[in-house]
Formats: C-alpha cells, sequence, structure tokens
C-alpha cells in the first residue's frame, strides 16, 4: 500500500472540487482513482475502514459545508450545536457509502479484475441506498450531479436516471487505473465505447431531437428575494401588465394560512378574478381531521374556479418540516421553527392552466427522481419546481439545488419551471 495511502483524501479533496461552487467537473472522472487503488492494494481491513471515513468525510463534508450556517441562521442554534449535527450527518452519509468500500476491497482480495469491474455497480448501490433510505431520503450530492455542465453526458440521464450518469464517471476512473496501473485494455475499450455512444446520444438529443409540440404559454416566475409576501401584489399585477398567461410565486415563509385567513383569502381571489390570470402560490393549509394537521402546499387561482388545485408537500424535510421517529425523539423540535410541524401529503395531484397538465414540487421534492418520474406517469405535462432558498445565502447550496432539480427534466423529458424565493429562478428545456 506504499505510495497510496493519501490516496483516500486526495480523492475526497477532488470529488468535493467537482461540485459547485468550485465546479471542477471536469477532475470528478480521475478524482476516484487514488482511493479505487487503495481499496485494491490494501492489505488489512483497518486502514481500509479508516481510509473510507476520511475519503467520504472530505467528499460529503466539503461539498455540503453550508449546513452549519443554515442550522444557525433559521434554526437559531449555537455554532456548537450546528457543527454537532452537520458532523452527524456526514457520519450518516458516510455510512451509506461503505458498502462501496467494504465490497471493492473485499473482491479485490480475492480477484482485483472482478473488483474493477464491480466498481461502478456497487456506487451506484450507494447512491440508491441513500436516495430511499437517509432518514426519508437524501440524494444529495449524486457524483453524476457533478456533471451537469457537461451537456452531452447527462443526457443519457432520460435513460436510467442520474445515476446512469454517475455510473459512468466511476467506470472512466476505473477505466484509467485499469490502463496504467494494471495495463488492462479491455476495461478501456469498453468504457471507451461506452463514453463515445453516451456523447452520440447526448448530441442527437441536444441538436436533432425535437420535444412534442405543446401548448406555448407565457409565464412569470415571480423571485422578491424577500421572506413575506407583502410586495408580491405589486409583482403580479406587474406580470398581469406584460400579457402573461400564468404567474408563478416562489415557495416563501409567510403569515397566512390561505383557508384560514378571510382578507388574505379575499384579496388574491380578487385580484386573479379582475386580471384573468391564473397564480400558482404557496401557503400552509389545514387538515379536516382532529387533532389539527398542517401542510406544506401549493395553490392555483384561477378567474374560473376561485381555488382549482392544492398539492400537499409528500417528501417534507427531516428535522426542518418534522421531527422523524417522533416517538424516539419527542424531546426534540424541527430546527426550523417557522415551517415545523407538518404532515406530508399522499397524492400525485395535478393542475391544468390552458389545457396544460403541470405537477408542482416543493422545495426539496426537487431533488427526488421518484416523485418527478410519479407525476409525469400521472399525466404532468410541466414541472414546476418552488422554493425557498433564502436558508442558504450566498453559499454554493442554491447552485447545486438547481442543478440537481434540472436532471429532473432531463430525465423525464419535460419543461422545469423553477420559481426561487431568493437563488435561482430559471426555465429548463426538456
Amino acid at each position: 500500500m506504499k505510495g497510496w495511502k493519501f490516496g483516500p483524501l486526495i480523492s475526497g479533496i477532488g470529488l468535493c472540487f467537482s461540485f459547485p461552487g468550485f465546479s471542477f467537473y471536469p477532475l470528478a472522472w480521475f478524482a476516484l482513482v487514488p482511493y479505487l487503488r487503495f481499496l485494491l492494494v490494501a492489505d488489512s481491513w483497518r486502514p481500509v475502514l479508516a481510509g473510507h471515513f476520511v475519503f467520504a468525510s472530505f467528499y460529503f463534508g466539503g461539498v455540503l459545508y453550508w449546513i452549519p450556517r443554515v442550522l444557525v441562521e433559521f434554526g437559531k442554534l449555537d455554532w456548537a450545536t450546528s457543527g454537532l449535527i452537520y458532523g452527524l450527518l456526514v457520519l450518516l452519509l458516510d455510512l451509506f457509502l461503505l458498502p462501496f468500500s467494504i465490497l471493492t476491497h473485499a473482491l479485490a482480495r480475492r480477484t482485483r479484475y472482478g473488483a474493477l469491474w464491480c466498481a461502478p455497480g456497487f456506487w451506484i448501490l450507494t447512491e440508491l441506498l441513500r436516495n430511499y433510505y437517509t432518514v426519508n431520503g437524501f440524494p444529495w450530492a449524486l457524483l453524476g450531479h457533478t456533471q451537469f455542465p457537461y451537456r452531452w453526458i447527462v443526457q443519457v440521464a432520460d435513460l436510467s436516471g442520474v445515476y446512469l450518469v454517475s455510473f459512468l464517471v466511476v467506470f472512466g476512473n476505473v477505466a484509467i487505473l485499469a490502463l496504467f496501473c494494471y495495463r488492462n485494455r479491455g476495461i478501456p475499450i469498453l468504457f471507451g465505447l461506452l463514453f463515445i455512444g453516451a456523447n452520440a446520444y447526448g448530441l442527437y438529443r441536444c441538436q436533432f431531437w425535437k420535444s412534442p409540440a405543446n401548448a406555448s404559454l407565457k409565464v412569470a416566475l415571480v423571485q422578491p428575494n424577500i421572506s413575506l409576501f407583502a410586495s408580491l401584489p405589486k409583482y403580479y399585477r406587474q406580470a398581469v401588465d406584460e400579457k402573461v398567461d400564468w404567474v408563478i410565486f416562489p415557495e416563501a415563509p409567510n403569515p397566512y394560512v390561505y383557508q384560514e385567513d378571510f382578507y388574505f383569502q379575499t384579496f388574491w381571489k380578487r385580484q386573479v378574478r379582475q386580471a384573468r390570470v391564473p397564480l400558482l402560490f404557496n401557503s400552509t393549509s389545514v387538515g379536516k381531521s382532529r387533532p389539527k394537521r398542517y401542510f406544506n402546499s401549493s395553490y392555483l387561482l384561477t378567474e374560473e374556479e376561485a381555488t382549482s388545485y392544492r398539492y400537499d408537500k409528500m417528501h417534507l424535510v427531516p428535522f426542518g418540516e418534522y421531527v422523524p421517529f417522533a416517538d424516539l425523539l419527542d424531546f426534540a423540535g424541527p430546527l426550523v421553527k417557522e415551517v415545523g410541524g407538518f404532515s406530508p401529503g399522499s397524492k400525485f395531484t395535478l393542475g391544468q392552466v390552458s389545457g396544460a397538465q403541470f405537477a408542482s414540487l416543493i422545495c426539496f421534492e426537487g431533488i427526488f427522481p421518484e416523485l418527478a418520474r410519479g407525476f409525469v406517469l400521472s399525466g404532468a405535462q410541466i414541472l414546476i419546481n418552488i422554493t425557498n432558498d433564502t436558508w442558504y445565502g450566498t453559499t454554493a447550496a442554491p447552485l447545486q439545488h438547481l442543478q440537481i432539480g434540472a436532471f429532473r427534466a432531463i430525465e423525464q423529458r419535460r419543461s422545469l419551471l423553477r420559481c426561487a424565493n431568493s437563488g435561482y429562478s430559471a426555465h429548463i428545456d426538456s
């Protein structure tokens, strides 16, 4: 193992630099090589386990460096507590990546070539586990997300999701290691064929494929950069004056419960009825059951039917919108008091504007491939992502969030309208 003991550190830092805000995305294609070599030549389990936690901690800790700031500024926690929570989250992500290191090293003790062939599959296994089982799921910082600026390669995400992009990136690292350290040509040749094929497919999708014709809509995405709805009427009227077909407001903490605040409800119904321009906005809603259940919801107001659509957010933010394992953690409360204590929705509800069916993914929901797919299978022609990225400030998190969400448009071949309170609002085409 001599000469490769720093492999975990080098690879962890390299992957961190592949993500926004450094965005040196080509690094991802060879940053894993030192760590893969380390796993193949390690002579016992102790250095493998120690190396894994060094590698994974620099990888996840570097990408998610912004979390303590969010907890301090919006959770009102002290820096020591925020640092502890951040450390526990990084440790949890380290554990979910651990099967990759264990399986790769275990197979390498029998056959190094077998370990090289299987390493990409082992990596994808851990990303899938993280998507579905990390405290309600946390597929942030998947390796494929680094490649968003590489427009051709990311187009393969419509075949097997962002996971296929991750697979190609890990396979690229394996091919480099196989060629230069083991003089193996079979793996590099196969990778080369897949890489050329993926780029050719991406070129076709970007330059020659024509998306199905849909109704043309002129949409205003309102980004107020404020925490309350105080100035939104002015922006709504400004958008109406510009002859738009639809106005979308972002997710944002606000003091109103639409169903229960008579003046708030009456005001916006009158605005939409007079302007004849539908409005999609975010508000807390209240269930009819006892005790009361609260939902993070999106509403559509139209001229014809006062409230024609309501969707209740299904995938909530752990410790932000609810407390996981509440029976065990009854001493804990939501870290973000303004939005804590929500219940999850249960339906893939669709709305309709000018004959086009749409789905609204609320904030955190935009990072989950299966949610976007569920809406599209239900008939969604347009994906909407309303989000409040004010929490993240001027960190790299808003750009990371944007790029992760953009994969939903590629995977489902649907336009994505992203309306943010702060950060990045965008139209991402199919």
